[in-house]
């Protein structure tokens, strides 16, 4: 599958909630929709896929590749809360 595939499915996948970086590319596996692909650059290089925040669990982050949390910015823009 190549890259504006890949990125169109991971909209999708991130349409009704966000996920976690290992989420992404454990259901990309499953879909055998990418192989070789880095799934943190896919999402830092799409416009409309942003980085809510970082997993903290014990045993699950590591500074060079944290376990980030993402959403697509529609997702963002329908949760954010009015500050009144």
């Amino acid at each position: 599958m190549d890259i504006n595939n890949v990125r169109i499915s991971i909209k999708k996948y991130l349409t009704n909630k966000p996920r976690n970086t290992a989420e992404i590319s454990s259901w990309l596996s499953k879909n055998n929709a990418v192989s070789n692909y880095d799934v943190a650059d896919i999402l830092e290089s799409d416009d409309s896929i942003v980085r809510i925040g970082v997993v903290r669990k014990s045993g699950m982050i590591d500074k060079k590749l944290p376990l980030s949390e993402w959403a697509t910015k529609e997702w963002v823009r329908y949760h954010e809360r009015s500050i009144k």
